[in-house]
């Protein structure tokens, strides 16, 4: 009796993971999922867009060490600029956090792990994703990738320069965001869309 259960429990993750959310995501018609993944894909770029130019000067002014020392104190205010003017919650997270303010909460872990899950699955990572938060919100999720230049910060420990090594146990003594290579599913970029944004009629 004790295997039987354990096989019924197996088979109820199996299929909440594959489903990731299925029953919610059901009640979701199509054009309230289009309405969100717009105003997702726009905030998202948006994020990705002023983050890829700063840390771009940041690098052509210093260097990768400037460019970590960007991340470590402007990043996050960054982000919150661009939720302002988006005015929707705006996030990048990751099961290998750097910084605990980034840390995924329930609903952002069920999202990475159904990336991770479908990327293991069929060796093609996915593309943007919308989930049913709740009664009153929507999340739409953008899936990042490893790009060379992360290297500089998020490479193997032992390949990073000692000089930003450095800062990075300084300021991150807990830090899960290295041992990445080119192409690895690195996290998300979750926006958040409360249900009274979504403009559909009959909704």
């Amino acid at each position: 009796m004790d295997r039987f259960a354990r096989v019924v429990v197996a088979l109820m993750l199996t299929m909440s993971v594959a489903a990731c959310g299925g029953s919610e995501d059901e009640e979701m018609g199509p054009e309230v999922e289009a309405a969100v993944r717009e105003l997702g894909n726009a905030a998202s770029q948006a994020l990705m867009g002023a983050l890829v130019t700063q840390l771009t000067t940041a690098m052509q002014e210093g260097g990768a060490v400037n460019a970590v020392d960007f991340c470590s104190t402007s990043a996050l205010e960054l982000t919150a600029g661009v939720a302002q003017e988006q005015g929707l919650d705006v996030k990048r997270t990751s099961m290998k956090y750097r910084n605990p303010a980034n840390a995924p909460d329930e609903d952002e872990t069920e999202a990475l792990r159904y990336y991770e899950s479908a990327l293991a699955e069929t060796g093609v990572l996915p593309g943007p994703w919308v989930q049913k938060a709740g009664r009153d919100e929507y999340r739409f999720y953008r899936p990042l990738t490893v790009a060379p230049p992360c290297l500089n910060c998020h490479g193997s420990p032992g390949e990073i320069d000692p000089a930003i090594q450095s800062i990075l146990d300084e300021r991150y003594p807990g830090d899960l965001a290295m041992g990445y290579a080119v192409g690895d599913f690195r996290g998300v970029v979750r926006v958040s869309v409360p249900a009274d944004r979504v403009d559909v009629q009959g909704d």
